[in-house]
């Protein structure tokens, strides 16, 4: 009876193995959703290796799995290694491409396996909306255990693990601020300048408009009788910045060249390159406080420290182009790397 039964289970076991190695070897998913928030604010969340155990469904079945960092943290390159219990087993992530705000591929090696498994997340921008993929493929090659596995395991965990994350990074990026304006972090290369300066109230907008007309027709003028050539359009500074007296200080200026050689009256004073967060304001100056505001909100979400002066670059010349709402200002407010 013992001989027969074990006959069974062998017999058994060789049909398993048998219809093992006729299933699919290879395994594919994709799932996607739609969130309410710019592409950035999904991205950086999956960008950034030390977030995932903020939405990511394997670490939510360990929160004890430990987790060990490469140096790099986030983008291409950016890797980490986890141990943990026997829902999550061991294995490596390394991310291979990080595109800002379009896609993230990365490889997943698990129990050790020379070989790794595919994993792309896709942002596309649907208006005001997001469409978020994530898919994943994996080939088990001649192992007809792990054909199993793909058949009968793999689609209904990986289902859930899918939505899992999905809700989770749709909860988080549509809790972050919106902004009206685009709001980017960009390394600013320094700005060689010749400018004015003026303390003033900034909330006499009629003043401020006249102070700026006066300035840089001076300083135009004073740059054209010396044959200094301007390198790029026209700035504005804002060293000084006083809520209590209502009082800024304003320096309108010209980009030149370092060496430039300029009338006694002036000097030449750079602006130092490095880290800075931009925001791109379109139409008339004045409402333009408003995307100071919106910009400061974005640098204390975010957790930055400002650095540096705040300072305007008039992308648009309003003596050539009338039209205001044509009007394109940059925005930068240097912040600590």
């Amino acid at each position: 009876m013992i001989k027969k039964i074990l006959i069974g289970i062998v017999g058994v076991i060789v049909v398993l193995l048998i219809i093992g190695f006729v299933l699919p070897s290879k395994f594919e998913i994709a799932r996607s959703a739609t969130i309410n928030a710019a592409p950035q604010y999904v991205f950086e969340e999956v960008n950034d290796l030390e977030k995932w155990n903020n939405w990511d469904y394997w670490h939510s079945l360990d929160p004890e799995m430990k987790i060990t960092y490469s140096e790099q943290k986030s983008g291409t390159g950016a890797t980490y290694e986890w141990s943990g219990n026997s829902k999550v087993g061991e294995g490596k992530l390394q991310v291979t491409e990080s595109n800002p705000a379009a896609s993230i591929s990365a490889d997943l090696f698990f129990m050790q396996s020379p070989e790794p498994s595919k994993a792309k997340y896709t942002f596309e921008p649907e208006g005001e909306n997001t469409k978020v993929t994530i898919s994943f493929a994996t080939d088990f090659g001649m192992n007809p255990f792990m054909r199993w596995m793909g058949a009968v395991f793999f689609p209904s965990e990986m289902e859930k693990a899918f939505d899992y994350n999905l809700s989770k990074l749709k909860e988080i990026a549509e809790a972050k601020p919106k902004f009206s304006v685009p709001i980017s972090e960009e390394e600013t290369q320094p700005i060689s300048y010749v400018g004015i300066s003026t303390t003033m109230s900034y909330e006499n907008a009629e003043a401020i408009n006249a102070q700026m007309g006066k300035s840089y027709g001076e300083l135009g003028a004073a740059l054209g009788k010396a044959k200094v050539a301007m390198t790029g359009p026209a700035i504005a500074l804002y060293p000084k910045w006083d809520e209590t007296t209502k009082q800024m200080e304003m320096v309108c200026a010209f980009p030149v060249a370092a060496d430039a050689k300029v009338p006694a009256k002036y000097k030449v004073t750079q602006i130092s390159g490095g880290k800075a967060v931009k925001a791109i304001h379109k139409g008339d100056y004045n409402t333009m406080m408003a995307t100071h505001e919106q910009i400061v909100q974005y640098i204390t979400f975010k957790k930055l420290e400002i650095s540096g002066v705040p300072y305007e670059v008039y992308i648009t010349d309003p003596m050539t182009e009338k039209d205001t709402a044509k009007w394109v200002t940059e925005i930068y407010y240097p912040v600590k790397q």
